[in-house]
């Protein structure tokens, strides 16, 4: 029995090693694939990758099957299987664990950014320039500075493919300056051909020209490079497009030919027969005009053909498979979305009947307002009345007031009893009747007005005749700015009646002649003295104006 108990422990045993040895194996292989992939080594044997993807996506973590999967998807990619390429990129982005804290968001950018280059290279612009905003937006959180820059700036050449060079102009510039900003001057100006041939079609050529010499002079080409690298011979068509659309023919043609003749890329040799089928345009050359229209069509039309419409078809499936997906678990969704309409329409009874109480609310307090409002009023005008007779009393029994002020006095009572017999007849537009209406239309305050919007100064029996009034007419208001314990000159009274009238302080200024900053720090003084806190000037304003008028008989 204990030789049985034995055998078993260490065949468990081993059985343990023996999965931690090839666990540890199938990790170096791993390592192996991915610095053969980092040296741009070619990849044509699946069998590696796929063995890989097997056994990590039962015994990995979510970073390392999505390591496997991007290795076979860059294994598709070199062997010219574009489909199968984009359905593992797909899979190793699902594999990536972004709820976590130690997510790959750098092989997951990449991933991105892969699978965005194999749909433009594919002429699906439109679907890689998601796929790219999804590699800088990954490439950011995993603070690639001079990473994330560039993915941002591969969207310019997806959007010029689109027809919308201004969209393609905007964010390319927008890469630049990012790239300017953390130090990446070299590939900074990498971008500014692109950014170049788009300000030659918006005819900005001076600004195009300087770019285009930060791009030959200052970027990573090389004379060596130049000549190794057909996509970097695109400096040629953006010379011979620039000399072109400034009418300098011979150095267009000239860099148009060497783009031709030196590059094998059908895209690059489209545009070269283009560029010399215009010049030879401006030219009138018709022989060549014709040569080189044609050649540009043959070469265009190759340029095409290098993705079949099936393959193009089956990637687009494959980019948009979600959307398929959602299709399919419609019908699991229905139950939820029921129970969500039959929620949303509890909330809305339980809302109309909220609104209904508090409108009822609303409609009785405006009614007892309303009532309130005609009170005062009447009640302002018939302190109004009291107040102006009173005044005539006094002015009839001076010898020293002259006639026209008498008159005023009048005026003023007539104006009031008008008033009160109009209230008592007519209140259908009591909503805009206020507090101080009554005292508003009194003839100084009036005549102050005037003068203040005008410009000009008050006169000392104005101030004074409108300190009076507020004497008489609202001791309430003078009680309340006296009770706050500080003693006010006659100026710092005048500021507070003017304020409480509602007069600008361009008015107050020109009433009492003072300066607008005078003014302001009085009335910054004057709310520190009177109310004890700290503030602007407008604060001052809005305290004065918060304190109510007497309406007491």
């Amino acid at each position: 029995m204990k030789q049985i108990i034995t055998f078993l422990l260490l065949t468990f045993i081993s059985i343990i090693v023996a999965s931690c040895a090839d666990g540890e194996r199938m990790r170096q292989q791993l390592a192996e694939l991915q610095a053969r992939n980092q040296a741009d080594s070619l990849l044509t044997d699946d069998s590696l990758a796929l063995t890989l993807c097997d056994y990590f996506d039962n015994h990995g973590s979510p970073n390392e099957q999505m390591l496997a999967h991007y290795l076979l998807a860059r294994t598709y990619t070199d062997m010219g299987e574009a489909p199968q390429a984009l359905d593992e990129f797909h899979r190793a982005a699902e594999c990536a664990d972004t709820t976590t804290a130690d997510c790959n968001y750098s092989q997951l950018s990449r991933t991105y950014g892969q699978m965005a280059e194999l749909l433009y290279k594919h002429q699906l612009p439109r679907n890689a320039i998601r796929a790219f905003q999804q590699a800088y937006h990954f490439s950011s959180l995993a603070n690639e500075t001079n990473i994330a820059p560039c993915y941002y700036a591969q969207q310019g050449k997806c959007y010029y493919d689109l027809s919308l060079p201004d969209s393609a102009l905007i964010i390319t510039e927008k890469a630049v300056q990012m790239l300017m900003a953390c130090g990446d001057t070299v590939s900074a100006n990498t971008f500014k051909g692109p950014l170049a041939y788009c300000l030659i079609e918006k005819g900005d050529y001076s600004k195009a020209k300087k770019y285009l010499d930060s791009y030959e002079h200052h970027s990573d080409i090389t004379e060596e490079l130049l000549k190794e690298n057909d996509d970097l011979k695109l400096l040629y068509i953006y010379k011979g497009f620039y000399y072109q659309h400034i009418e300098n023919c011979d150095s267009a043609l000239y860099y148009y030919y060497l783009a031709s003749h030196t590059s094998s890329n059908p895209n690059n040799q489209a545009l070269a027969y283009r560029g010399l089928h215009q010049t030879y345009e401006l030219l009138h050359k018709q022989d060549s005009v014709g040569k080189y229209a044609a050649l540009y069509v043959e070469k265009n039309d190759e340029t095409v053909m290098l993705a079949s419409s099936s393959a193009l078809l089956n990637m687009q499936y494959l980019y948009d498979y979600q959307s398929f997906q959602t299709l399919a678990n419609q019908k699991s969704l229905e139950a939820a979305q029921t129970k969500q309409r039959l929620i949303a329409l509890f909330f809305t009874l339980l809302l109309i009947i909220v609104i209904s109480c508090s409108l009822i609310v609303y409609l009785r307090n405006r009614q007892r307002l309303t009532r309130q409002r005609l009170f005062t009023k009447y009640t302002a005008d018939m302190l109004s009345y009291i107040s102006v007779k009173k005044e005539l009393k006094m002015l009839q029994s001076q010898s020293v007031i002259n006639e026209h002020r008498v008159l005023q006095a009048r005026e003023e009572l007539e104006h009031f009893r008008q008033s009160i017999i109009e209230v008592n007849k007519k209140y259908s537009d009591i909503d805009n009747w206020g507090m101080a209406d009554a005292i508003q239309k009194v003839s100084i305050v009036e005549h102050l007005k005037k003068k203040g919007t005008k410009g000009l100064v008050a006169t000392e029996q104005e101030l004074q005749d409108l300190r009076r009034l507020f004497k008489i007419y609202q001791p309430g208001f003078v009680e309340s700015i006296q009770s706050t314990g500080y003693a006010l000159s006659i100026k710092d009274f005048n500021i507070c009646i003017l304020i409480k009238l509602n007069f600008a302080p361009s008015e107050v200024c020109a009433l009492l002649k003072i300066s607008s900053s005078a003014l302001s720090n009085q009335r910054s003084r004057l709310l520190k003295k009177m109310f004890g806190i700290e503030g602007s000037a407008t604060l001052f304003d809005e305290k004065i104006r918060a304190l109510l008028f007497d309406v007491e008989m």
